[in-house]
């Protein structure tokens, strides 16, 4: 296998493992905040939990196509496909 090849491998499995990682953190986090204060001040109830993975949810989409987006526009300025503004 070619040196770019291996490169381009690495690069594709970094960016999986960043926007995984970037999808699921939040959720997880956030649920388990939601977990807590259910624990602490929900009587019974998941509403804090409930509430914990909706914004984890949102919170992950939006980071996740957020770094998709700045690689993709990224690559797209390296290939030409883009002119560069005059403010970079």
């Amino acid at each position: 296998m070619k040196p770019k090849e291996q490169r381009d491998i690495i690069k594709a499995s970094s960016m999986v493992l960043q926007v995984s990682l970037s999808a699921i953190c939040p959720i997880l986090l956030l649920m388990s905040v939601g977990m807590w204060l259910d624990g602490k001040y929900g009587n019974g109830g998941y509403w804090f939990t409930a509430i914990g993975i909706i914004c984890g949810i949102y919170s992950g989409y939006k980071g996740s196509y957020q770094l998709i987006k700045d690689v993709w526009m990224k690559e797209e300025k390296q290939n030409g496909e883009i002119p560069k503004s005059n403010d970079e």
